[in-house]
């Protein structure tokens, strides 16, 4: 089969390498679409990844075969996939904290998304697969895992409705978030961003009121001041890796509100990096950080994204063959996109 092997930054290839086989309690799926992920973009810019691996987590595809044991699966299904189970028996996932599970943290599809046929272990098989109805088509579930991303997030915002919420980020997951909080409840969502191309799909799929806040007028402070009757958000959401867009959460939060840090800050420089801990002190500011999902975040995503309240058909604006990797990183770079498919 063929596969996206990363070797370095600016040497990754689609070649051929060999077929996964399976063991009992396991399932051989034939990919159909994945997502392109800013994670997995990042990976392979600040080499994160180790020589001949293969990147891509955001999969669905048909189930080409099954382990001895297997009884959830049949040949033929077309299944969404999670890429990670927790135990359901740690410390962290007793206390809510399924993404610190130890086994959570270990990759569980392999080679990885970006390929013709992926090996799912067996834990994936008994809590991470989902069936798909005829009506959410394999690129919509690709959607699913950075849907259920979101809706951690927002669950540990404490959303509720009523609330208004400041999302800062124009990029799927900027989207996502406000779509979620918005299912949750929220009464007014603002997304803030700097490409007007995104700004018209957020509006697009419900977003109250978008702005771009690389323009002087009206500023993004002013906004927020206006729709929360001078008090600023309940909550921000920080759905990209910006310092400087943590500072700006801190001047738009309300006394008592909530900031979420959505965006992947793994490879930003942190140098000078400056919070003014006398605001999130004295005006009992939450700080909130927010990674991954539990397999109950993905099914609650699979029904609102099957259900309709979170859209994301609207939101894949690109696709690609896998072979064409390379022209899909530069509309990816380009920010005139909003999600990128890649089907082998």
């Amino acid at each position: 089969m063929k596969a996206l092997v990363y070797y370095d930054a600016e040497d990754i290839r689609y070649e051929e390498v060999e077929k996964p086989k399976i063991g009992a309690g396991e399932a051989l799926i034939e990919v159909k679409a994945a997502g392109l992920c800013s994670t997995d973009v990042w990976k392979a810019i600040y080499r994160r990844s180790k020589p001949g691996s293969v990147l891509g987590h955001e999969v669905s595809g048909v189930v080409a075969e099954v382990g001895s044991g297997v009884k959830s699966l049949e040949v033929g299904d077309r299944v969404a996939v999670y890429h990670r189970a927790e135990c359901g028996l740690c410390y962290y996932c007793k206390h809510g904290q399924e993404p610190l599970c130890r086994q959570y943290r270990r990759q569980s599809i392999f080679p990885g998304a970006f390929s013709e046929y992926i090996r799912v272990l067996p834990e994936i098989v008994e809590n991470s697969i989902i069936k798909l109805p005829k009506e959410i088509t394999h690129e919509m579930a690709t959607m699913i895992e950075p849907t259920g991303c979101s809706v951690r997030a927002v669950l540990k915002c404490g959303i509720k409705p009523g609330d208004r919420v400041l999302v800062i980020g124009d990029g799927p997951l900027g989207l996502l978030n406000a779509q979620v909080s918005k299912a949750s409840g929220a009464s007014t969502v603002i997304l803030s961003g700097h490409h007007d191309y995104r700004l018209e799909i957020a509006k697009k799929v419900g977003v109250d009121y978008t702005l771009n806040s690389s323009r002087e007028s009206p500023s993004l402070e002013e906004t927020v001041k206006d729709l929360t009757d001078g008090l600023g958000a309940d909550v921000v959401i920080v759905a990209v890796a910006s310092t400087e867009a943590v500072r700006e959460a801190l001047r738009l939060v309300r006394e008592g509100g909530k900031i979420c840090l959505f965006g992947d800050f793994r490879d930003v420089p942190q140098p000078n990096l400056s919070l003014d801990l006398k605001r999130i002190l004295r005006d009992d500011v939450q700080l909130i950080g927010s990674w991954g999902c539990s397999t109950e975040n993905y099914r609650v995503a699979f029904n609102m994204v099957k259900s309709g309240l979170v859209k994301v058909k609207e939101m894949i604006t690109h696709r690609y063959p896998m072979e064409k990797f390379k022209e899909a990183l530069q509309t990816f770079f380009s920010k005139e996109c909003m999600k990128i498919i890649l089907n082998p």
